[in-house]
């Protein structure tokens, strides 16, 4: 994302009302494709703003996934991520480290990956997804 200006043109565009906190927190998080805590981006954050509260970063990270600036992802059971790659994409998990990376099935590869579970899990509800978390 380039300045401030052009984020609060953004953020306008959404129907959100600017105020400093809301700048400070979309520069660190709009115009990459990034995954994130609430907390990761508190800590950021702090280092250089640091007048903006731990709940100020929650509401308002989820003030913008509720105007489509961010989406929210389980990708672990721990906690909560934030997906600033509003394309449509799946995950993959490394298990032993918690990363998170974007990948892009095909809806065929999908389908099929959603079949072959359901196949060696049937205890799995059978519905469509509109993304697929793969922990390896």
């Amino acid at each position: 994302m380039k300045g401030s200006a052009e984020i609060a043109k953004l953020l306008k565009e959404r129907g959100l009302r600017i105020s400093l906190q809301k700048l400070e927190i979309a520069k660190h998080i709009l115009g990459t494709c990034r995954h994130f805590t609430a907390e990761e981006i508190f800590r950021e954050i702090n280092t250089d703003f640091p007048r903006v509260s731990r709940a100020t970063v929650f509401n308002v990270l989820n003030l913008f996934a509720e105007h489509g600036l961010l989406k929210t992802l389980r990708a672990r059971s721990d906690v909560l991520l934030y997906d600033s790659n509003m394309a449509e994409h799946d995950h993959v998990v490394n298990s032993k480290t918690g990363e998170v990376y974007d990948v892009k099935f095909t809806p065929e590869e999908r389908d099929s990956f959603l079949q072959a579970m359901w196949l060696k899990n049937p205890h799995v509800p059978k519905r469509k997804t509109a993304s697929v978390v793969i922990h390896v």
